[in-house]
């Protein structure tokens, strides 16, 4: 028997309140896309392996550590003898690029285990037990549901994985473009962490003014198919959401290069621009493929000129994931 899991990367385009004092601290707005996927292959073997042409040492090794985890929580019943597994990573979602990368390798992972070894858990359940979640809900919803996602935040104690409150599809015809910079990395890991304990209290007033934007301007705009004020509210959310993460990421946006580009798409009269989470990727969210075309033409062609010769920036096009992740058991 072998378990395959395939789930889809995410954007993450702001957080609902990053001051904390009504009681709740985050919450996130996010979408899954289908540019991007982790897929791995799970299966009982005469020892333990992970191999993958596609990951690096140090993906080998965080897959070595999350299988430890693994048999260490949710897997703690499964005899010792049941524990040689082969995990083949198939697929990866770039690293620190802004996809949820970490997140979506920890589920697929936990995912094909708890299949493999007929063990009952929720995706909230298995991000929990391996670290994943603890301030972001939208990679937990967007590997199981996929789709445009709001959720609630965290409670004081963290004890549990934040809540779904809002899923939604985006219309069939949106697009996102995408802008990454190969010479970038968002900023993860200690890092990151150092980051939330010693970045300046968020205002209040910006994040009242971030979920009044989600409530009366995002989630109506989508449900009735604008993408100009849906790409408004989130142009507004992403300016506050990045001013405050600056000091962290070197301005308001992770990439120098990506930020003009994402400038220049904003004087072409594009709404929707955002990095997701602390990038480097820049995401515009357009109306058509044919829109996406077009403007992926025009950024290219100011590209040549604006940036420094030498500074290589790629761009694609990327539609909402639908599904979330796909389990295919096969033997």
């Amino acid at each position: 028997m072998s378990v395959r899991v395939s789930a889809p990367a995410r954007l993450h385009l702001g957080f609902l309140d990053l001051n904390g004092d009504s009681g709740r601290k985050f919450g996130s707005v996010g979408v899954a896309i289908n540019s991007y996927h982790t897929i791995v292959n799970v299966q009982m073997a005469e020892h333990v392996s992970v191999t993958g042409k596609c990951a690096s040492p140090q993906i080998i090794q965080k897959a070595e550590t999350l299988l430890t985890r693994f048999y260490q929580s949710i897997g703690q019943g499964v005899a010792a003898s049941d524990r040689n597994v082969a995990l083949t990573i198939e697929q990866l979602i770039p690293d620190h690029s802004g996809f949820g990368s970490g997140t979506q390798l920890a589920l697929t992972i936990g995912t094909a285990l708890c299949r493999l070894h007929n063990i009952s858990a929720t995706p909230a359940e298995i991000a929990q037990q391996l670290g994943r979640g603890k301030r972001s809900g939208i990679g937990i919803a967007t590997f199981e549901l996929g789709g445009f996602i709001i959720d609630g935040g965290n409670k004081p104690n963290h004890s549990t994985p934040p809540p779904l409150l809002a899923h939604h599809q985006l219309p069939h015809e949106w697009r996102m473009v995408l802008i990454m910079d190969p010479e970038h990395k968002g900023v993860h890991g200690q890092q990151e962490k150092n980051a939330f304990t010693t970045l300046a209290q968020f205002p209040l007033a910006n994040s009242q003014a971030i979920c009044h934007l989600c409530l009366m301007q995002l989630l109506p705009a989508l449900v009735e198919k604008n993408l100009d004020q849906f790409g408004n509210a989130i142009t507004k959310i992403q300016r506050l959401i990045g001013d405050h993460f600056a000091p962290a990421q070197g301005g308001r946006y992770t990439s120098g290069n990506v930020e003009k580009i994402l400038e220049h798409a904003l004087n072409l009269g594009h709404t929707g621009i955002a990095q997701s989470s602390w990038g480097p990727t820049g995401v515009v969210f357009v109306d058509s493929d044919a829109t996406a075309t077009s403007l992926i033409a025009d950024l290219k062609t100011y590209a040549q000129s604006a940036l420094p010769t030498g500074h290589q920036l790629t761009f694609s096009t990327a539609q909402a994931d639908t599904r979330g992740a796909i389990i295919e058991t096969t033997g």
